[in-house]
C-alpha cells in the first residue's frame, strides 16, 4: 500500500467507512470487462428494482434536462455509458450506506446534499463544462459523505459545526484537524476511493475545503468540478441562508474565470436554480 493510503487509513480508523455494494460490486466488475455490451450493464442494475427507480427519477428531473424521457435503466446505459450508470449507483447507494446512530440529522444532511448535487447538475448543463453531468452529481452527493461519518462517531461533532460556523478565523476542517486529528475530507476522500470513484473526483472531494486549490496545478476536469461545487454551495447557502459560503469571497474571481462566465451569469443560473427550488 503506498505510503499516502497508509496515512489515510491510520487517519480513518474507528470511522463508519461503508463497505462497498454488491450491486456496486457487480457493476463495476461486468464494465470492466472489455468491448461489454453497455445493455448488460444495464440489466445487471435493473435487477436492483429499488435503485432502477431512482436512477430514472433523477435522470428525468428537470436538473438533467434531458432531451427525452428515460423509461429504463438499459437504456440509459446505452445513452450515457457505462460510467455515467456506475456513478449513479454510487450516488444513490451511498446514502442507504450511510446510517446508524448520529448527533445530527442524517436525512437533513442528506437533502441538503441532494440539492447540491441537482444544483452541480443543472450548473454544468448550462455551462458546458464539458463533465457528464452524472459526474457533477456524484460529487455533489459525495463531497461531504465524512461528515455524516464524523456524527456517527464523534457524540459531540454538533458543537463542532456549531464552533466552525462562529469561526471566521478557521475552515471547518481546520477545526476538525484540532479536535480530531483529521477532517471529513480526508474520509470522504477514503469513502470515495474505496468505493473506487475515478480518481479526480476523489481529489476533488479531499481538496474541496482547500481555498487555494484552484491555484496549483490542477486537471481541466477537477478545475470545473472544484468551480461547479463552490458556485453550487454558495448559490444555496444564499438560498437557504442568505449569506456566502465562508470561502466564496476568496475563490469567487478564480471560480468565474474557471468556468469561463461572468458575474451577470451567476446571477442568472443563481436566479434559475432558486426558482427550481422553491
Amino acid at each position: 500500500m503506498p505510503p499516502e493510503e497508509n496515512i489515510f487509513e491510520q487517519t480513518t480508523q474507528g470511522f463508519l467507512i461503508p463497505t462497498k455494494p454488491e450491486i456496486l460490486e457487480k457493476v463495476q466488475t461486468l464494465a470492466q470487462t472489455p468491448n461489454v455490451d453497455p445493455a448488460l450493464v444495464g440489466q445487471c442494475v435493473a435487477t436492483d428494482v429499488g435503485l432502477s427507480a431512482t436512477i430514472l427519477k433523477t435522470l428525468n428531473s428537470p436538473f438533467y434536462g434531458m432531451a427525452r424521457k428515460i423509461t429504463d435503466v438499459t437504456q440509459a446505459t446505452i445513452l450515457l455509458g457505462t460510467n455515467s450508470v456506475l456513478n449513479l449507483v454510487a450516488a444513490i447507494k451511498i446514502k442507504e450506506a450511510m446510517q446508524g446512530k448520529s448527533c445530527i440529522s442524517l436525512e437533513r444532511f442528506w437533502d441538503s446534499a441532494n440539492e447540491i448535487a441537482n444544483a452541480m447538475t443543472y450548473i454544468g448543463k448550462k455551462t458546458k463544462l464539458g463533465i457528464p453531468p452524472e459526474n457533477l452529481h456524484i460529487i455533489g452527493l459525495f463531497h461531504d459523505c465524512g461528515l455524516p461519518a464524523m456524527a456517527i462517531k464523534h457524540s459531540n461533532y454538533v458543537d463542532i459545526l456549531k464552533e466552525a460556523d462562529d469561526n471566521h478565523e478557521l475552515s471547518i476542517t481546520q477545526i476538525e484537524d484540532k479536535h480530531y486529528n483529521t477532517n471529513h475530507a480526508v474520509i470522504g476522500y477514503y469513502i470515495a476511493s474505496s468505493w473506487g470513484l475515478p480518481k479526480e473526483l476523489c481529489n476533488v472531494i479531499r481538496q474541496h475545503h482547500d481555498p487555494d486549490a484552484l491555484n496549483h496545478k490542477v486537471s481541466p476536469e477537477f478545475r470545473a468540478a472544484y468551480s461547479c461545487l463552490k458556485m453550487a454551495c454558495n448559490i444555496l447557502e444564499q438560498l437557504r441562508r442568505f449569506r456566502d459560503t465562508r470561502d466564496w469571497p476568496s475563490v469567487e474571481k478564480t471560480v468565474l474565470s474557471s468556468m469561463g462566465i461572468t458575474d451577470l451569469d451567476y446571477q442568472d443560473l443563481a436566479e434559475d436554480i432558486t426558482e427550481m427550488f422553491s
